[in-house]
């Protein structure tokens, strides 16, 4: 390690720095063995995220010995493991559920022994037999404690963690099924409501998830540009991944009259207040437009996806205005505000099926 090398934030032997081809903050340390710098990422840009990061790692790190599988039990991993990461993520409740089912059935186990290969398959058969559990659920319930177990052994909890066998998972059919054009029509005449027709044609617009429809600001829809930034700022991307796409020019003059009530963002509003959810509404529209239960707001997102490919829009644009996550999305979305031919495709293909629906 050069003598004079800038550190941004040091603790004990290990200080932050970064890779000069990526924005995250990696733990750095000097290996005496091999007499060079190694570094691995802490998984943010954020640098008080990055601090508090390495401050955890190296107390982990330092005050606790790494345990042996046959030494330590599930409970003494799993606690740490949720207090610390997965109680902050989005999907706590259902980290905290499928630990508990971990717990439920191996009680004090060690690692060792829960993770033995016939336990292992009495714990699949447990969840889906005993349980009445879908085989993808039981398989996201074994990936979790998973998950757990490796987020131990990388902070020094953990000697090492034997194989555990992840079951593989089932094709299972979208949700809400795909919408013929009149089925469409039949939807929009059926909206009473300003904020339900609102709902309906952002869908459409694009393509996206309907939380993202409904988490969707004014401010994050560039008119002049003609961007929707599906993604809040400050919010972390997961899988379900939010991209940038364009505006299609059936929706630029809704967008453009602004929030009816200026203290409140929201596109999708109702009485000056956000919608969190159309559950209730959608149930009373689908009625009123004498469609089946199959019918739900993704079969709208699903209709789009089969429309786009219908009309020969390239796969790879398909996927990135569906924000399915593709190994450059990063790249295309930096570059996106200045590309007049970003997703050109896919946004003259949503015109043309606004156009259909809006006849």
């Amino acid at each position: 390690m050069p003598r004079y090398a800038r550190r941004n934030y040091q603790v004990g032997d290990f200080w932050l720095s970064k890779q000069t081809r990526s924005p995250a903050w990696c733990r750095t340390w000097y290996d005496p063995v091999t007499r060079q710098t190694r570094r691995t990422s802490l998984g943010t840009a954020d640098l008080e995220l990055a601090k508090q990061a390495l401050v955890d790692w190296v107390l982990i790190h330092q005050n606790r010995k790494q345990e042996s599988p046959e030494r330590v039990t599930l409970a003494e991993l799993f606690a740490p493991f949720y207090e610390r990461h997965a109680s902050k993520l989005n999907s706590a409740y259902q980290a905290k559920l499928a630990l508990t089912y971990w717990l439920d059935f191996h009680g004090e186990a060690t690692v060792a022994s829960a993770l033995q290969i016939t336990e292992q398959e009495r714990f699949l058969h447990w969840l889906t037999v005993g349980k009445s559990l879908n085989p993808n659920t039981a398989a996201r319930i074994i990936a979790v404690g998973k998950t757990g177990l490796n987020w131990a052994w990388k902070r020094g909890m953990l000697e090492t963690v034997p194989y555990i066998q992840l079951p593989k998972k089932q094709a299972q059919a979208p949700l809400g099924r795909p919408l013929e054009i009149e089925e469409v029509r039949r939807l929009l005449r059926a909206a009473k409501s300003p904020h339900i027709r609102d709902f309906i044609l952002l869908m459409i617009a694009t393509c996206a998830r309907p939380d993202a429809v409904l988490d969707l600001t004014y401010s994050r829809c560039d008119v002049e540009r003609r961007l929707i930034t599906l993604n809040p700022e400050g919010r972390q991307q997961t899988k379900k991944y939010r991209p940038i796409v364009r505006m299609p020019e059936a929706v630029v003059e809704r967008i453009s009259t602004g929030p009816e009530h200026p203290g409140c963002d929201h596109v999708i509003q109702y009485k000056s207040t956000p919608v969190r959810s159309v559950k209730k509404a959608w149930r009373q529209l689908r009625t009123n437009a004498g469609l089946d239960a199959a019918v739900n707001p993704y079969s709208l997102r699903h209709t789009m996806a089969r429309w786009l490919r219908a009309q020969s829009v390239p796969a790879w644009e398909v996927a990135a205005q569906l924000g399915h996550k593709q190994k450059n999305v990063s790249t295309t979305e930096i570059y996106a505000p200045f590309d007049p031919a970003y997703l050109g495709n896919a946004v003259h293909a949503i015109d043309r099926f606004a156009d259909a629906i809006l006849l």
